[in-house]
């Protein structure tokens, strides 16, 4: 009778216990379907629960039932059942974990934007293994470390002035950020030092008349900057005048403008378009870092307007070029060497579309977060289906040849992110991490296929991998956590 009054409370403890780990599992207390599935193992714990419910409360009915019949009193089967309880929630415990799998929790998260108005213009990791995240806002720099999320320092804007661009990462500790005026040139430009959140220098630049991505550009011990004629250079750390390069068109007819500025490894290279009469034109012009001079010069293949230029990396440099004509060059542009000609991948082919740029939702503008990254001299891209509207797998091409590697399913993607040199983690928007090998599309790692317990992805998201944390970068930070680390 007595194992019989532990087995019952055995039952009903379980039934308890899963009740509380299967809801408690749920992110946002709601999941289910393509773009929010609940995690694994949420399904048949509650199964569970509900079956364990039923067998321990008639389990306990008939031995208490059974007990009294013989002896007076319900204290002896009461404690027996209690016995039972606790001696099943470790077991229990051990038999949820392995239903659910492997997770990553929210470790930490930072505090909404204030005020709700400002948004997410990109953001940096600094310090040794990326021990420091710094978000850049429209109206100010935001430092976190990244293992627990904890403010180190802020720099705000100049009054009245908002983030207009900012270099793609930092040389030295160094970052660069630049500010406009409502409705003015992105004429401002600011040195800082990201380890302490002190501005270094501050110039006054002939800036470009809108802010977009590739305004700045960090390497070495100089600061490139885009001005409305060309590309002008600082010394990093003092802000000292070094060279200007002037890129407008050599013809009387011909009006040239810079567009994209990008710099590694001593060489600089910056995107011009020109317009000719009623022809459009662009080039690729290729720069010394320490001098300026100029080392070369490449014509694109655009015959109408550039709609889109965007610098997918630096090194080796790789392009995205889309003409405003709809039978134009629509494509990534690879330069592994200047000499020779780029290796092309279209955005669009037979079976596939490369979905390397954000289309809905604010934010991360001064420095996007695009859908593509280069690992192993491998493009890995989020890709969908021709005449979709969704992005359902990540693809890898050979930066050699333009040809496809691989392709793999992921159900949307929220970011990608390079981990070590070979491998790119994808966190999916259903809300699991998949880690691929670069050059073959393998699934490798500890983490692969780990479900993230967390439904606080923004439109607008960029993934990092700092400190042996998973950051989730939002450009909105609103309703959802400007950032927030995983583990």
């Amino acid at each position: 009778m007595s194992g019989r009054g532990m087995s019952a409370g055995a039952a009903a403890g379980l039934a308890v216990e899963f009740h509380l780990l299967g809801w408690t599992s749920i992110p946002g207390n709601s999941c289910g379907g393509r773009y929010r599935p609940c995690p694994d193992g949420t399904t048949p714990t509650l199964v569970l629960a509900f079956a364990l419910t039923f067998v321990g409360y008639i389990a306990l009915l008939v031995t208490i039932g059974k007990f009294t019949d013989r002896r007076p009193g319900k204290a002896v089967p009461a404690a027996l059942a209690v016995v039972g309880v606790l001696l099943a929630l470790w077991p229990g415990w051990q038999a949820y974990l392995w239903l659910r799998g492997p997770v990553l929790d929210l470790a930490w998260q930072a505090g909404p934007d204030r005020p709700s108005s400002v948004r997410g213009e990109g953001v940096w990791t600094v310090g040794e293994h990326g021990s420091t995240v710094v978000r850049v806002r429209s109206d100010a720099l935001v430092a976190h470390t990244a293992h627990d999320g904890d403010r180190r320092w802020t720099l705000r804007a100049p009054v009245r002035e908002s983030v207009c661009g900012m270099s793609a990462g930092v040389a030295d500790g160094v970052g660069l950020v630049a500010f406009a005026r409502h409705d003015n040139p992105c004429d401002t430009l600011w040195g800082v030092d990201t380890r302490t959140g002190r501005r270094l220098w501050e110039r006054k630049i002939s800036g470009v008349t809108t802010g977009t991505d590739g305004v700045l550009a960090a390497d070495g011990h100089v600061a490139l900057a885009l001005t409305g004629t060309g590309v002008r250079a600082y010394g990093l750390t003092d802000g000292r005048r070094r060279w200007s390069a002037d890129l407008r068109g050599r013809k009387t007819d011909e009006t040239c403008a810079p567009r994209v500025v990008s710099a590694a490894h001593g060489t600089a290279r910056a995107v011009v378009t020109c317009r000719t009469g009623d022809k459009d034109s662009a080039r690729l012009v290729i720069l010394d870092n320490a001098t300026g001079e100029q080392r070369g010069s490449r014509p694109l293949p655009v015959e109408s307007p550039v709609d889109t230029v965007m610098v997918i990396a630096a090194d080796p440099f790789t392009l995205l070029l889309k003409e405003s004509d709809e039978r134009g060059v629509a494509a990534v542009l690879s330069y592994p060497d200047d000499d020779a000609d780029p290796v092309r991948i279209p955005l669009s082919a037979d079976d596939e579309n490369l979905a390397v740029q954000e289309i809905l939702g604010e934010g991360l503008t001064a420095r996007p977060a695009p859908k593509a990254t280069i690992s192993s001299g491998t493009l890995v891209v989020a890709t969908g289906k021709p005449g979709g509207y969704g992005v359902d797998h990540v693809s890898g091409y050979a930066l050699r040849d333009g040809r496809r590697l691989w392709r793999a399913g992921v159900d949307g993607v929220a970011g990608l992110v390079p981990v070590d040199h070979d491998r790119v983690a994808v966190l999916s928007q259903n809300g699991r991490l998949w880690t691929f090998d670069a050059a073959d599309g393998d699934r490798i790692g500890e983490d692969d296929g780990i479900m993230v317990r967390t439904n606080r992805l923004a439109t607008r998201t960029q993934l990092l991998r700092a400190d042996g944390t998973w950051i989730v970068v939002n450009g909105e930070g609103t309703e959802e956590p400007p950032l927030y680390g995983l583990r």
